[in-house]
C-alpha cells in the first residue's frame, strides 16, 4: 500500500522546520557537553597542593608514646584532654 497523495516539494517545505530545529537542539547539546568535558578535566590546584613543603626532619606531635626532643630539653608536650560530658541522670 502506498502513500495516496505524495507531493514531494511539498513534503520537503513541511519537514524543513521540524528538521533545522533537531539540527540546532543537537549542536547545542554537542556544545554543552563538550564545556561539561572541559569543566570536569580541568585540574585546579586544592589547598592541599597550595601548603609549603614540610621542613625535613618535621614529624609533628606525637599521638601516642614517649617525647623526643631533638634538642634535648626534658619538657614533655602537654595534652588536654576533653572534659566528659555532663551525665543527666545525676543532680550535680
Amino acid at each position: 500500500m502506498s502513500a495516496p497523495k505524495t507531493n514531494l516539494e511539498k513534503q520537503k517545505w513541511r519537514h524543513r522546520g521540524p528538521l533545522i530545529g533537531i539540527a540546532v537542539a543537537v549542536a547545542l547539546a554537542v556544545g554543552l557537553l563538550i564545556w561539561m568535558l572541559g569543566r570536569t578535566l580541568v585540574v585546579e590546584p586544592t589547598v592541599e597542593e597550595e601548603q609549603p613543603a614540610e621542613v625535613e626532619g618535621s614529624t609533628g606531635i606525637p599521638a601516642e608514646g614517649t617525647f623526643t626532643d631533638p634538642v634535648g630539653s626534658d619538657e614533655t608536650p602537654q595534652v588536654i584532654e576533653s572534659e566528659p560530658e555532663p551525665n543527666p541522670d545525676t543532680n550535680n
